[in-house]
């Protein structure tokens, strides 16, 4: 069980929604995000490497892969994120859209994992979305006695 800390945390901070093109420049900052779709094994959420170009999320897999098998042709969400844990800030960017399976990828990841990651696929997005956490300033030191008035 959590013991609650006797200093109270960071302040809540603010959430500010990030623009097309804020979101397209923070997908190309991150080399890891998660593809998430409805397939025959229910809701499935795995981590993939990618490469983005304006428009497309590329990604490379095994034709026999769950991936390959599920999500091609399917509706699809991706995600990728950025948290600043001790500093309660961060960012996320959220991808919806149609994977489809692509003969001779334009744009290809590398892959991270040994294999022959032969089967290009690509989100072919239809909308892009995004938040910022700005952390809020840090709250000013109580001493002892400030709970304390006369």
């Amino acid at each position: 069980m959590h013991q609650p800390d006797s200093q109270p945390g960071p302040p809540p901070g603010r959430l500010v929604v990030l623009t097309d093109q804020e979101c397209w420049d923070l997908l190309r900052t991150r080399p890891v995000g998660r593809i998430a779709w409805s397939g025959a094994q229910g809701v499935s959420v795995i981590p993939v490497n990618y490469a983005v170009a304006e428009g497309v999320v590329a990604l490379r897999t095994t034709p026999y892969s769950l991936l390959a098998r599920d999500a091609a042709d399917r509706e699809v969400a991706f995600e990728v994120d950025d948290v600043a844990i001790g500093a309660h800030g961060g960012w996320s960017v959220l991808v919806r859209g149609r994977c489809r399976r692509v003969h001779r990828a334009a744009v290809r990841p590398e892959p991270w994992v040994t294999g022959a990651r032969v089967l290009d696929l690509q989100v072919d997005v239809a909308s892009v979305s995004g938040r910022r956490l700005l952390a809020a300033a840090p709250r000013p030191p109580q001493s002892e006695g400030a709970f304390f008035t006369a």
